[in-house]
């Protein structure tokens, strides 16, 4: 499925002024905001360096806000966040077919775009969540419980022992490590308000032109795999089949023809006669 999401998105982009093109070509995650102190370790190092926006992200990278601080980042495929203070943040995957972040501590909102055949999965200490176009917010303690809320759409979480509670949205639920017990969701509280979203970057707007040149191609390959009215087919004709001719010959000339064999005399063949004996 991701070859396929993949080769679709890149027909798309193909057919996008270049300009958008650009803006999509090697492009994974984009910082777009850094307020306060923000950091980032690149994948593969173990040092910290202060960071500014705009700056590119990779797979492997992480992100890291100090207090009073925030950043947001948009994700190719159609993702975005936003890190609060005190929050750690590590990109895990990003493909066309599912984008994946871990979020080690502090608190993150997230907006998915909803489109066939793609996923978003964020994973913290005690719960892995799987999400597919929803707006929503995670914050992990320092002990390891997550509080998840849910304002649009639908997701389910897995805690560590496997149970996977669904949520509708105005849920919140609280997934608490090695807990005997599954999860129950409860109502958010009435103080907690809806995220607002963050502007869209250049990046997102041209995803989102993409997106709708995907779509129109899928409506397209649709109908034109309807199809057409078979005209009825041709009533089978009826194959006869002839006997061949017998001749019948009359009785009496049968007769005749008996009578004819029996009056004629039949030849006996000659007797050889013995050779005579000579002395």
């Amino acid at each position: 499925m991701a070859k396929i999401m993949m080769t679709l998105f890149l027909a798309a982009a193909s057919a996008m002024p270049a300009a958008a093109q650009e803006q999509l070509e090697g492009f994974t995650a984009k910082l777009f905001t850094a307020k306060g102190t923000v950091e980032y370790q690149k994948a593969g190092t173990t040092e910290w360096k202060a960071v500014k926006a705009p700056y590119m992200l990779e797979m492997g990278d992480q992100i890291k806000t100090g207090r009073k601080s925030k950043a947001e980042i948009y994700i190719k495929y159609g993702a975005k966040v936003r890190l609060g203070a005190d929050t750690q943040f590590v990109l895990t995957k990003v493909s066309a077919e599912a984008n994946a972040v871990d979020v080690l501590r502090g608190k993150m909102y997230a907006w998915v775009r909803k489109f066939k055949g793609r996923g978003f999965a964020v994973r913290t200490p005690t719960a892995v969540c799987a999400v597919r176009g929803t707006t929503f917010g995670v914050e992990v303690a320092p002990g390891g419980q997550s509080v998840w809320d849910l304002f649009d759409g639908l997701v389910e979480i897995a805690d560590s022992r496997n149970n996977i509670v669904p949520m509708v949205p105005g849920q919140r639920l609280a997934v608490v490590p090695d807990a005997a017990a599954a999860p129950v969701p409860m109502a958010i509280p009435a103080g907690v308000s809806r995220p607002s979203e963050p502007a869209k970057t250049k990046e997102e707007k041209a995803e989102i032109k993409a997106e709708q040149i995907i779509i129109q191609q899928q409506a397209a390959a649709a109908a034109a795999a309807v199809v057409a009215p078979q005209p009825d087919p041709e009533p089978i004709q009826e194959v006869i089949v002839q006997e061949p001719e017998t001749s019948v010959i009359p009785t009496a000339t049968v007769q005749e023809s008996q009578e004819v064999s029996a009056s004629t005399p039949q030849e006996e063949p000659p007797v050889e006669e013995p050779p005579l004996d000579v002395f």
